[in-house]
């Protein structure tokens, strides 16, 4: 079930996240802008803010989220990759040291 709500989920996110449902949006509030005008200009603004601003929302708020991803997910692979290039410097370090205790235990058999 779990699954089967997840598929859902994403589903409906990419849909409901659409430019294309926005355009949609968009035809379907000047059809009914057209057919019904608002009367008074309070009604045609409430019209616009309600109807409009919510036709935007979903859309902008998937764009928004989606570079905030992208962003979160560079600052990740940088941090990854710089993390390797770390370890890899500190392995170098060990092996020096591990050649230069070598050198010193042979020094201190000799003596």
């Amino acid at each position: 079930m779990k699954g089967f709500n997840s598929w859902i989920a994403v589903k409906l996110t990419d849909i409901l996240s659409s430019m294309w449902l926005f355009w949609m949006l968009v035809i379907l509030l000047i059809i009914a802008a057209i057919m019904e005008p608002p009367n008074t200009p309070y009604t045609f603004v409430m019209f616009v803010i309600s109807a409009a601003f919510q036709a935007v929302a979903l859309p902008v708020l998937a764009v928004t989220s989606n570079l905030q991803g992208d962003r979160q997910e560079r600052v990740a692979r940088d941090t990854y990759k710089n993390t390797l290039e770390e370890l890899k410097l500190i392995n170098e370090e060990i092996k020096v040291v591990k050649e230069n205790l070598k050198i010193l235990r042979e020094l201190q058999e000799e003596s």
